[in-house]
């Protein structure tokens, strides 16, 4: 039998049987994997508490015949029950995990989104900053971390700097106003846009969440990384669905 000892995050868990369950772990060692919780659904289960959905701590496995694993034992480290207690807090964590799951491979640790993702739902919890502006943060810092990070240096078709920009999401970034010109669905930002963008990209997670931005800046925000990740993820998540409902 192949054990092994990781710390994760439950980010999906569905019923399976009379009282199992399976949960999906973005693990610090293995990336996304599935397993199978026995009897998870009990009340004196002792894995009840470890195999809820947000659930974070240290989990004992071993290796099931396919390519899942089986719960051996867990030991929490964070519940994040507190996320419950407010419909627009909840729906926001949930797109987070949603985010990771889809965008973290099965067997392939990324440790850098893993640690934002938790450090996020935390700030979330705490109600630090406006609550847009961390989805934002969050967006921007993610993608950067699956390999799209946006250009926020100089114009990303003539490669000069200029004093004034545009965003296009073709190109990923930023472009001159000459080349806005020839352009097609360039998004129009302010320089302090940009600069937040900068400052996002370069912030260690830990110092990430210490900042807010006026209105116009956030709303400049939103509308680049919406359509940036929706040309280059090309997928709809479902529990933006309940955010705009809500």
């Amino acid at each position: 039998m192949s054990e092994i000892k990781t710390k994760g995050i439950v980010v999906s868990e569905m019923p399976i049987g009379e009282s199992d369950k399976r949960i999906v772990l973005i693990t610090k060692d293995k990336g996304k994997i599935t397993v199978f919780a026995r009897g998870a659904r009990k009340t004196n289960s002792k894995f009840l508490a470890g195999s809820q959905i947000f659930s974070y701590g240290e989990y004992i496995l071993y290796k099931g015949k396919s390519s899942s694993y089986n719960l051996q034992q867990v030991e929490l480290i964070e519940s994040f029950h507190s996320i419950r207690r407010d419909i627009n807090v909840l729906v926001y964590g949930l797109y987070i995990l949603e985010f990771c799951q889809y965008t973290i491979e099965e067997n392939a640790p990324n440790n850098a989104l893993m640690k934002l993702m938790l450090k996020t739902l935390q700030v979330l919890v705490k109600g630090i900053i406006d609550y847009d502006l961390i989805m934002r943060i969050f967006e921007l810092k993610a993608m950067s971390y699956i390999g799209y990070t946006p250009n926020v240096i100089k114009c990303g078709n003539c490669g000069l700097e200029d004093d004034n920009y545009n965003f296009s999401t073709i190109l990923g970034g930023i472009v001159c106003t000459t080349c806005s010109n020839h352009q097609k669905n360039i998004i129009k930002i302010s320089n302090s846009t940009i600069f937040t963008m900068r400052y996002i990209l370069s912030t260690p997670i830990n110092k990430l969440y210490s900042f807010n931005v006026e209105s116009n800046i956030l709303q400049e925000l939103k509308i680049i990384t919406n359509q940036f990740i929706e040309y280059h993820l090309n997928h709809k998540f479902k529990s933006l669905d309940f955010l705009y409902l809500t």
